[in-house]
C-alpha cells in the first residue's frame, strides 16, 4: 500500500516506520523537509520524501499527524483528497477541537477514519506485536474502515471498530477510550459499556482502576514503582525518567517499599548525589515518604487490591491516592493507574 506520512513528529514516524517494516511504501511529508528526509533516509528502500501535495498525490491512504493548529491549513495546501483514505490521528485539544464530522463535512472527497490517536506514543513505539496484541479503536467511513484495520493490524495492534464518523467521538481526547491500553476483549467490553450510556464507564480512569482493583499483584512493589515513576515524570519528558529507570530502580532497591521508607538521612544524601537518577530533593524525598504510606496502606487494607475494592468508583480512588501520597496529581494518579494496569499484561 501508498502511504503518505504528513508531519514526522513522534507520532507520524512512529506509525510511518511500523509501516514501513511491514512492506508499506512511505512518504513522509513535514514542515520541515529536512526531518521527512531524515526519516526516509534512516529507513531506505520503500521510504520517500516530499512536499504535502507531492506525498498525497501518489498515496492510496494519507496519515493526518500533525498538530492541531496545522490540520486544516496542511489539508487545504494537500491538492485534491477525492477518493484518498485519510487517517486522523491528530489528537486537536482546546477550543479549536475539529471533531471527524466537521473534517468530513470540510473536506467531503475524502474518506475519514480515526485510528492511532487512543494510545500513548510510547505504547506504539515500544509495546507494537504485544502479546497478546493492545487494541487501537477506529470509526469512520464504512468503506475505509476495513484498509485501516488492516494497517492497525500491520502495526501489531488489535483494531477495535468503534463505528462510522460520529461515533468518533467515544474516542476524542479525555473520552474513556482515549488513553487506555487494553486488550480486545477488555476494549470491546469498556466500548459496549460507554456506549450503552454507563456513566462510570465513561470516566478514563474506570477501565484501569477496575483492572487494578480485580488484578494488582500481591506485591507491593508492583504498585511502588509506578507509583514512583508517576512522581518523577512530574513535569518533565517520559524519555528523559525512562533513560534514568534503570539507575533510579536500582537506588530505591527495586522498589521494595519495606527498604525505601528504612532509608537514612545518609542514604538519602548519596542518592541525591548519585548520577543515574533525576536528582531533584522534593521527589526523592517523596518517593521515602510513599513507601512509608504505601506500607501503611497494605497494613491497613492487606492489599492493593483490597485497598482499591474499598471505593465505590474510580473517582474516589483517585481522590485518596491524592491525598495520601506526595507529588502526585491529578495526571500522576492517570498516569499510576494506566501505567499499572498496562504491565498487568492480563
Amino acid at each position: 500500500m501508498r502511504i503518505a506520512v504528513l508531519g514526522a513528529g513522534h507520532i507520524g514516524s512512529t506509525v510511518g516506520r511500523l509501516w514501513h517494516a511491514a512492506g508499506h511504501e512511505v512518504t513522509f511529508a513535514a514542515r520541515d523537509i529536512g526531518d521527512a528526509r531524515a526519516l526516509a533516509e534512516e529507513l531506505g528502500e520503500r521510504s520517500h520524501a516530499d512536499a504535502v501535495p507531492g506525498a498525497v498525490a501518489v498515496a492510496d491512504v494519507v496519515l493526518l499527524a500533525v498538530p492541531g493548529p496545522a490540520v486544516t491549513g496542511v489539508l487545504a495546501a494537500a491538492g485534491s483528497l477525492d477518493g484518498k483514505v485519510i487517517v486522523d490521528a491528530a489528537n486537536i485539544m482546546g477550543p479549536g477541537r475539529l471533531s471527524l464530522r466537521q473534517l468530513a463535512d470540510a473536506f467531503p472527497g475524502a474518506r475519514w477514519v480515526r485510528a492511532f490517536n487512543t494510545l500513548q506514543v510510547s505504547v506504539l513505539a515500544d509495546e507494537n506485536h504485544h502479546q497478546p496484541r493492545w487494541a487501537l479503536f477506529l470509526s469512520g467511513d464504512e468503506t475505509a474502515r476495513p484498509a485501516v484495520a488492516q494497517l492497525i493490524t500491520d502495526a501489531g495492534f488489535e483494531p477495535v471498530d468503534l463505528g462510522g464518523i460520529d461515533d468518533s467521538r467515544f474516542q476524542e481526547p479525555g473520552s474513556a477510550l482515549w488513553g487506555s491500553t487494553l486488550e480486545a476483549d477488555e476494549a470491546k467490553a469498556l466500548a459496549d459499556r460507554v456506549r450503552g450510556g454507563d456513566a462510570a464507564a465513561a470516566d478514563p480512569l474506570t477501565a484501569p482502576f477496575e483492572k487494578l482493583r480485580d488484578h494488582a499483584p500481591d506485591d507491593p512493589a508492583f504498585f511502588f514503582e509506578h507509583l514512583s515513576r508517576a512522581v518523577f515524570q512530574a513535569g518533565i519528558s517520559w524519555r528523559v525518567v525512562a533513560a534514568k529507570w534503570d539507575g533510579i530502580r536500582e537506588a530505591f532497591q527495586g522498589f521494595d517499599p519495606g527498604k525505601v521508607a528504612s532509608l537514612s538521612p545518609a542514604d538519602i544524601r548519596r542518592i541525591e548525589g548519585d548520577a543515574r537518577v533525576i536528582r531533584n530533593k522534593a521527589k526523592i524525598e517523596a518517593t521515602v515518604k510513599n513507601a512509608e504510606e504505601l506500607l501503611s496502606l497494605v497494613r491497613t487494607h492487606g492489599s492493593i487490591r483490597a485497598y482499591l475494592a474499598s471505593f465505590p468508583d474510580s473517582r474516589s480512588a483517585a481522590a485518596d491516592l491524592h491525598r495520601r501520597f506526595r507529588f502526585l496529581g491529578d495526571t500522576g494518579v492517570w498516569r499510576l493507574l494506566t501505567s499499572a494496569a498496562r504491565d498487568l499484561g492480563r
